[in-house]
């Protein structure tokens, strides 16, 4: 089956423009064209689309991008290894960005306790008179101390 442009960038969640951009930076293979030169995208062209699109969701640099891609295009069997190291790299980057995700969701989840709290507390007053400071104070104690240096 073939798609338009337009079908191509609604069924992937991109723009036409982007689509433009990939074809550009050579990271797509050659688009065939129809009789009056609007390009024809085959099932693999979307493949390949879906792929960049995964690896620039999970942040690799275009450089990087373009040197998988490269190597994907050209390099055969004799690339395979270089081509497992570049994914192997951008593995441990997304593990650690998760890792930082989720040490700042327990931040925000404590924050939310904590206004909770504030919200739950009949005594309006108290809540008039927080202030960030006030609330600084108490949040470090939800999170059982923030250690520091001064």
């Amino acid at each position: 089956m073939n798609y338009t442009t337009n079908e191509v960038a609604q069924k992937l969640g991109i723009t036409k423009d982007t689509l433009f951009y990939y074809e550009r930076e050579g990271l797509l293979p050659q688009i065939e064209r129809d009789e009056m030169n609007r390009r024809i995208y085959s099932e693999s062209d979307i493949e390949w689309i879906f792929l960049i699109r995964c690896l620039r969701d999970t942040d690799m640099p275009m450089c990087k991008i373009k040197q998988y891609i490269s190597l994907l295009k050209h390099g055969g069997e004799n690339s395979i290894p270089e081509r497992k190291n570049i994914l192997v790299e951008h593995e441990a980057f997304i593990i650690g960005k998760i890792k930082a995700y989720q040490d700042l969701l327990v931040l925000i989840k404590k924050k939310i306790e904590f206004y909770d709290e504030v919200l739950n507390d009949k005594n309006t007053e108290s809540q008039k008179c927080m202030d960030y400071l006030m609330e600084w104070e108490h949040f470090k104690e939800l999170l059982g101390g923030i250690a520091y240096e001064k």
